[in-house]
């Protein structure tokens, strides 16, 4: 099929019919690829080939750049649809969020202002997260492409909070001793990422130890927060983790609300994945306990939310304040009357983006579709399915656990090994050789100076059949790597 030189088809029709048999192949391929190789490494002459094509100048027939498609990109997946893929926390994508994207990329919404229908749906997918976590109707929020870009916003947010809104036009130079920001030895890498591009500085990032549970320890957190008031420094933001990426730890909410009140801190908590066993059963739920006292949360609907991605979302308490950090508006943005330019408040008066797509709708068809209730069972069963692998773990002969898991990371290195550079030699090899088989994957991370195999069990394709064949996989490569 050609397009006409409009960019457009002759024969909508046509498209459509064409459409529908490529998606439906897509689709078939998927369900094809959940019971092939997990992930399969790009052939190095595939590579170069990449880089060998030249810039198209003429035209191509989409038959031509379908096949093209399929047989080079596609075969190679990322490999995080499949019920094996353990390795970093990473979400499986639903069906009505495929049926989702396809009608955003027919709509090209544009999300960033002006009244139109994508805009009512993203504050109602706002509203249901306040609820979910209990933020108060004042609150406001908007989705973003992951966590990372929310912790980003949230940190902006904290920084005009404590300097004043004053600060957006003369900025950070000659405002005294610098700005500190707390967060625990778990925290993850995007918010020194966030600390660092905002100009505060990374050495102004106070990471505090945690305890045997993986939690900050609040009291050395105090400590170092008189000893920086003592300095001279600016104590601001404290950021709380709602399972953290090596352990699934969650901080104590309750007591890091009360330091902030005492200490005039920002509290945000990063819930990429975490927050949403706020949903799941008891005893999970309960990790949860006070995650709606944080003047802001930041989360994923891409990982136990399962949407395809990228999506993510902020939501601050104080909405108001958010709003009038990001807001600027130019003439050519200025609202007016009932026409398609008004429709206030915009979502880019809550964050830094104008052009931004319509993602509310991946959500808005997960929720409609399967319910709280039942998306809330799938969050609990992976977490049932990770105290299972951990419980397989622990009953083997030839791996350890690091900690009891209490979500949905399970971490384990070889049992007995004292020697570190053994362990760390064999856990790779292992990892390395289930991926290359297309069995499993695993990652790896550092705790307590072991290179430890790492588990995240957040697919609601898993099966209690998957946990225990790759436990059984894992076994017989540990004795094949110790006997040699």
């Amino acid at each position: 099929m050609k397009l006409d030189n409009h960019l457009d088809p002759d024969d909508w029709n046509k498209l459509a019919d064409y459409l529908a048999e490529f998606t439906a192949e897509e689709i078939r391929e998927l369900s094809r690829s959940l019971k092939s190789n997990v992930w399969r490494p790009v052939p190095e002459d595939l590579k170069r080939s990449f880089f060998e094509q030249s810039l198209p100048l003429d035209e191509s027939n989409l038959d031509t750049i379908t096949s093209e498609y399929r047989s080079s990109i596609r075969p190679y997946r990322n490999g995080n649809t499949h019920s094996r893929f353990f390795g970093w926390v990473q979400g499986t994508g639903t069906v009505p969020a495929l049926m989702a994207d396809i009608a955003i990329s027919a709509m090209n919404s544009n999300c960033g202002s002006r009244d139109h229908g994508a805009i009512y749906i993203e504050r109602l997918v706002v509203d249901w997260c306040k609820q979910i976590f209990g933020f108060p109707k004042s609150a406001a929020g908007l989705l973003t492409s992951g966590t990372s870009a929310s912790t980003h916003l949230a940190l902006q947010v904290a920084i005009f909070k404590k300097l004043g809104l004053d600060q957006k036009k003369k900025g950070f130079f000659g405002v005294g001793k610098p700005l500190r920001c707390y967060t625990s030895r778990e925290g993850h890498s995007s918010i020194i990422k966030a600390i660092q591009t905002s100009g505060i500085g990374s050495d102004n990032l106070i990471v505090i130890e945690t305890d045997e549970n993986n939690q900050i320890l609040t009291a050395e957190l105090e400590t170092q927060i008189k000893k920086d008031l003592q300095l001279g420094y600016v104590p601001f933001m404290v950021i709380a983790t709602a399972g953290t990426v090596n352990t699934g730890a969650f901080d104590d909410f309750n007591m890091i609300r009360e330091l902030c009140d005492k200490y005039d801190c920002w509290m945000h908590i990063d819930g990429a994945f975490g927050a949403w066993l706020k949903i799941a059963d008891d005893p999970y739920k309960k990790l949860t306990t006070g995650l709606g006292q944080a003047d802001s949360i930041a989360f994923d609907f891409h990982k136990l939310m399962y949407v395809q991605y990228e999506c993510g979302s902020l939501i601050c308490r104080d909405g108001a304040f958010q709003q009038q950090v990001f807001s600027i508006r130019p003439n050519y943005l200025a609202p007016h009357g009932l026409a398609l330019a008004g429709g206030d408040p915009w979502f880019c008066d809550f964050g830094l983006e104008l052009s931004r797509s319509f993602r509310a709708l991946k959500v808005w068809f997960t929720f409609k579709t399967y319910g709280l209730k039942k998306l809330g069972f799938a969050v609990s069963e992976n977490c049932r399915l990770a105290a299972l692998l951990a419980e397989l773990i622990d009953q083997s002969d030839h791996f350890e656990l690091m900690n009891k898991p209490v979500s949905t990371i399970v971490t384990f290195k070889l049992k007995n090994e004292l020697n570190r550079d053994r362990n760390n030699k064999i856990c790779e090899q292992i990892v390395t050789q289930l991926q290359l088989s297309g069995e499993a994957v695993f990652s790896l991370t550092l705790q307590q100076d072991y290179r430890v195999i790492r588990a995240a069990v957040i697919n609601h394709r898993t099966r209690e059949e998957d946990i225990k064949y790759v436990v059984d996989r894992l076994n017989q490569l540990a004795i094949e790597h110790l006997n040699t």
